[in-house]
């Protein structure tokens, strides 16, 4: 990604975990690790892990990444040549304890474990961002719990609802990524360990031993067996942040609908140089929800790669694995730079009563249709009502009166409805159904209740 537009798309803490040096940094824990977990079921000499991990710890700064990158492309990976480098750095140091570098490891094994480690990173940092926003979303819908607002089906105005409700719903969708979260971590964080086809054969019979010390080393869990071929972990590690981001990608869709010139119910936060025009001073663009949608549109895309490469040939792939390499850290740096635009709107959204009252007027009364329809029901029978209101909305629409006037010329209306009754039942704050229960509900969810 171009320095130009990271600012736009992504979120520094997490691209830095994705970056070149952060990657071959995860690479070498995993290799010092994995030399920690043999000694200890003495497989190699305990003074041979000692000296690779102390040389790994400087290992990255010494590594010559332009050399790296040159060798990464003739070998097929960065860990082939990162090893005969990390390899060399050891045996200048200690030339017994480098014959055990990378012991019995295959190259997916450390690439496929480094991974998992910046997954792992990066995913504390995104559902400290979700749990923000989550929270946030939370404190606006009970602010806002009665503030009336039109509610809108297929763009047009239908019923009226509450901010607060839409705040909720954003809210009950956040958590329910929160929730996806938890559950799908044991699966997910988990080593990989398996030697060239994954039997483990070089090791002869330590190979199970190793792979528990080595996950015991990275804090991560166990796997059944090896899981080279096998990529659904990876799958919905990507799938997880998928639908966060379509999620957030919901939200900044309504706010920035909300936004239009037409509407303007709800404004993004105002500071110099945001939003603007190169041509027109009056302008005031959502530019946040430009870069949230501009993520949602982009991650659909890079998850059919990663659906994709669930087609692998055998015990290992060609070209299907590599393909991830590509795709899931620009998921995560997507998803980490869309949900930091939406925490700072969410906070920080600017309201317009006033456009919220005149939009629920706009239409003359005809957003109560429903209501005069289902109190009049009962007295004349659902058809009878429908067919009685649809034609009081079409007269009212062809005269340009309002929907109360016109009933209020209709016998069938009057002897079952005083001008104090109509009245009532033109006010949009008396036809809510249960949107209070539906906010309350969330709230106590939040609360574990």
């Amino acid at each position: 990604m171009s320095q130009l537009y990271a600012s736009l798309f992504y979120q520094p803490e997490v691209t830095a975990i994705f970056s070149d040096q952060a990657l071959l940094s995860y690479m070498i824990q995993a290799e010092v690790a994995l030399a920690k977990a043999q000694a200890r079921v003495n497989v190699i000499p305990a003074s041979a892990a000692t000296m690779i991990e102390q040389v790994g710890q400087n290992a990255v700064t010494q590594i010559d990444l332009d050399a790296l990158a040159t060798a990464a492309g003739l070998a097929g990976n960065v860990a082939i040549p990162l090893v005969k480098q990390f390899t060399a750095l050891v045996k200048q140091q200690d030339e017994d304890a480098a014959r055990y570098v990378h012991w019995g490891a295959t190259s997916q094994d450390i690439i496929d474990t480094a991974t998992i480690l910046q997954s792992r990173d990066a995913l504390a940092l995104i559902e400290k961002q979700l749990q923000q926003a989550y929270q946030t979303s939370l404190m606006q819908a009970k602010q806002y719990r009665h503030q009336v607002m039109i509610g809108r089906t297929w763009l047009q105005q239908a019923l009226p609802i509450t901010l607060g409700h839409k705040f909720a719903r954003w809210a009950a969708a956040l958590k329910r990524d929160l929730d996806r979260l938890q559950t799908m971590k044991s699966r997910v964080f988990t080593v990989q360990l398996g030697g060239a086809v994954g039997s483990l054969a070089s090791l002869q019979d330590q190979g199970s031993a190793v792979v528990e010390a080595f996950a015991a080393q990275l804090h991560l869990t166990v796997p059944e067996c090896t899981w080279h071929g096998e990529r659904d972990r990876m799958v919905e590690l990507a799938s997880m942040l998928a639908l966060i981001v379509g999620n957030v990608g919901k939200i900044a869709k309504d706010w920035s609908l909300l936004m239009q010139t037409e509407i303007a119910e709800v404004f993004e936060p105002a500071a110099k140089g945001r939003g603007g025009s190169s041509t027109m001073p009056h302008k005031r663009n959502p530019v946040a929800a430009a870069s949230i949608l501009a993520a949602a549109n982009r991650v659909p895309a890079l998850m059919a790669s990663v659906y994709q490469s669930m087609l692998q040939e055998h015990e290992r792939a060609l070209g299907a694995w590599h393909a991830e390499w590509l795709a899931i850290p620009e998921i995560f740096q997507l998803c980490a730079g869309a949900l930091e635009r939406s925490c700072d709107v969410l906070e920080h959204l600017q309201v317009n009563a006033e456009a919220m009252q005149r939009n629920l007027e706009c239409t003359q009364g005809l957003i109560m249709a429903e209501a005069v329809m289902m109190a009049l029901a009962p007295k004349l029978g659902r058809m009878n009502a429908h067919h009685l209101v649809e034609q009081a909305c079409q007269q009212a629409v062809a005269q340009q009166q309002h929907l109360k006037i016109v009933l209020s010329s209709m016998d069938e209306v009057n002897t079952h409805f005083n001008d104090q009754a109509l009245d009532e039942l033109f006010q949009p704050a008396t036809y809510l159904g249960n949107i209070q229960a539906q906010i309350d509900a969330v709230l106590h969810a939040a609360k574990g209740e």
